[in-house]
């Protein structure tokens, strides 16, 4: 498992100083400084979660795991498969809810996640979750082989507000799919595959809603692989509009 450093704060130009109560402009020196410091943060390094590192057997090393609807997060375990390690959630028949586990990372508001992942079994569904607070308050999208859709939700207070879906998916149930997801302000864009199935507006939400952690979602009696978690800072606002649609958007 590979970690980058945190990602410094935002830093916004043009805001005045404050010196012993009188307010002062920004000076030329002071704002080629600050633009610096957030072109800094703005390469920061994604993080990246291959869990190769990780000894089979052994939980995901840094991973908060959480449940929600369902009494207990599941057994989550890193695997070997050859010469690499899968996170797997193993299934539980009797949990109808949801098992997640969030990554050691920044909070993050506007973000990118990434992750390949096997339904290998059981209810076979799982996906990606982001801005994660707690178990009561965070988003998720969620692929389903058995129900061939692709659903995006946010949770709030407990109660899952469905914001999109898609369905009649045709997908080969023994691969690995790539979900990726962007959370720009109050945008959604959400592609498999690399092919964007939907876009959405959580206009709801309002555009500054608090940042959170990533991770993965499995529900509670699916076997799920994952592998590759990638998260990143929305650098690029203008590259999720030019991704490839199949779906409504």
């Amino acid at each position: 498992m590979k970690t980058r450093p945190p990602a410094l704060h935002p830093v916004f130009i043009g805001t005045p100083v404050e010196s012993g109560g009188a307010t002062m402009p920004r000076t030329p020196v002071a704002l080629a400084l600050l633009c610096a410091a957030s072109q800094i943060a703005a390469a920061q390094p994604p993080s990246i979660f291959t869990f190769d590192d990780d000894p089979a057997g052994a939980g995901p090393k840094g991973f908060e795991v959480s449940a929600m609807r369902q009494d207990t997060p599941g057994t989550w375990l890193v695997r070997r498969v050859g010469a690499n390690g899968v996170l797997v959630h193993q299934p539980d028949p009797g949990a109808a809810g949801f098992a997640l586990a969030i990554a050691p990372d920044t909070p993050r508001r506007d973000v990118r996640v990434s992750a390949r992942l096997r339904l290998a079994g059981g209810t076979r569904a799982g996906g990606l979750v982001w801005r994660f607070a707690d178990a009561a308050h965070y988003y998720a999208a969620i692929l389903d082989l058995d129900k061939r859709e692709l659903v995006l939700f946010r949770v709030t207070a407990g109660n899952r507000i469905f914001l999109e879906s898609e369905d009649d998916l045709e997908l080969d149930p023994e691969a690995w799919h790539t979900l990726r997801i962007v959370h720009d302000e109050s945008r959604i864009d959400v592609r498999l595959g690399g092919i964007r199935v939907f876009q959405e507006r959580d206009r709801r939400a309002g555009p500054r809603s608090a940042p959170g952690r990533s991770g993965v979602i499995a529900a509670g009696g699916s076997e799920v692989w994952f592998d590759d978690l990638r998260i990143e800072p929305d650098r690029d606002r203008r590259s999720a509009s030019a991704w490839p649609s199949i779906g409504r958007h």
